[in-house]
């Protein structure tokens, strides 16, 4: 399977249950690491060396007891078993410790570890469901004190650390992205360009594939369109080695910002946007992919709108907004509500194509519906293209009332 666990900085086990590694392979590990054989295990214990032979072939382990047992008597970090380090490093009856000082740094440094990684999981459910505003204030924090731990970290672990930190630097950018003002677009450029660099440090698909998929619209944001035009086409090169969800968006932003800046064909673009739909369909499957980004059928039905509707632009052929139009209604019935945030995306790009059709009143009413949900997020992620949407429309229909709200909204007026 594609991807980073968590829990790569202490084996490389397959994945079980619950975001947690087969436990049969980690006892199998611990146990050989000790020394022990199955049967020494089961005199220890008491059980049947049959019983041992049966808990190593387990993906999970339900008894909460016996993973304590187990914990404590193979040393093994709590968190490979599901267990907090409380339940390992105990207290005895005397009120001495039940566990070395040692062991006690171990297993709480763990934590700490598992503490960052949770919290990336909740930051980056709360980015897709509009949050943008509680985490573009906590973000740059936990990022500052995530690099501290990097710094702090022993050799044997600053990899398994660098590549959350990865992570964080990944979601840090994009949250800069949507804060106002030139200086946190090359901000967020910055941070992205340093994901790039760690990801080439500890030569990892993932990050580097993240690191593309931001750097091509970190570049257009910023004005440098030979450098997005690169970022995408690099981008491209990494789809076989990473998850579906990454490559699968690694294909739709190649096709959107190369098309955007004129390199390639149409066929090509629309090559990579089928080759993402064909992904889709491993992510439905249940597919895991360590980048943590979104992809479903709504993200392709939008990029193929988003495509057809530059086509119509650049080349005029207005038979193509009917075909624009059935994109965007297949991407709104496929949009779920953990990816609410991108209603507003939605939102722009049917404004444009009401523009296009000449549709000026529902235009501007859709154009103002995105700024309301913006600015309830925390977001000025579609300012410019609101503000040329205002722009269009007032030189298309100048002191409609409509646009006259729209123009408004956007402080232009």
């Amino acid at each position: 399977m594609s991807g980073v666990h968590w829990w790569r900085r202490y084996g490389e086990y397959a994945p079980g249950k619950h975001n947690l590694p087969h436990m049969g392979a980690v006892l199998s590990d611990y146990r050989q690491r000790r020394g022990y054989s199955r049967a020494e295990v089961a005199q220890a214990l008491r059980v049947k060396k049959q019983t041992v032979s049966y808990w190593e072939a387990t993906m999970y382990l339900a008894d909460p007891e016996r993973r304590v047992l187990l914990a404590r008597f193979l040393q093994i970090p709590p968190a490979l078993l599901g267990l907090a380090w409380e339940q390992v490093a105990y207290v005895g009856k005397e009120g001495e410790p039940g566990a070395s000082y040692e062991r006690l740094a171990e297993v709480v440094s763990l934590e700490g570890y598992y503490q960052y990684e949770d919290l990336l999981t909740l930051a980056n459910r709360l980015q897709y469901t509009g949050q943008i505003r509680i985490l573009a204030e906590r973000m740059p924090r936990w990022l500052g004190r995530l690099r501290q731990k990097v710094k702090e970290a022993p050799a044997s672990e600053r990899e398994a650390w660098l590549w959350l930190q990865g992570q964080y630097l990944h979601l840090t950018a994009w949250l800069a992205s949507h804060q106002p003002g030139a200086a946190q677009r090359w901000k967020a450029l910055g941070l992205t360009q340093e994901l790039l660099g760690l990801a080439r440090e500890l030569d990892d698909p993932t990050l580097t594939g993240l690191a593309f998929f931001h750097l091509a619209h970190r570049h257009l944001e910023v004005g440098d369109r030979t450098s997005a035009g690169a970022a995408a086409w690099a981008g491209l090169s990494w789809v076989k080695r990473v998850g579906p969800a990454l490559g699968g968006n690694l294909y739709l932003r190649a096709a959107t910002v190369l098309a955007e800046v004129g390199e390639g064909d149409e066929r090509q673009w629309r090559g990579w946007q089928e080759e993402a739909l064909k992904l889709v369909e491993r992510v439905e499957g249940g597919e895991e992919d360590a980048s943590q980004l979104k992809l479903n059928r709504a993200a392709v039905h939008h990029e193929r709108a988003k495509l057809l509707l530059t086509l119509v632009q650049r080349q005029g052929e207005s038979e193509r907004l009917g075909e624009t139009y059935r994109e965007l209604a297949q991407a709104r019935s496929g949009l779920g509500r953990d990816v609410g945030a991108w209603q507003m995306y939605l939102d722009v790009t049917e404004a444009k194509l009401f523009l296009a059709w000449g549709e000026v009143e529902q235009s501007a009413w859709l154009g103002a519906r995105a700024w309301d949900v913006a600015q309830q997020m925390g977001s000025v992620k579609v300012e410019p293209e609101l503000r040329g949407l205002y722009a269009s429309l007032s030189a298309k229909a100048p002191g409609h009332a409509s646009v006259q709200w729209l123009g408004l909204t956007l402080g232009m007026v």
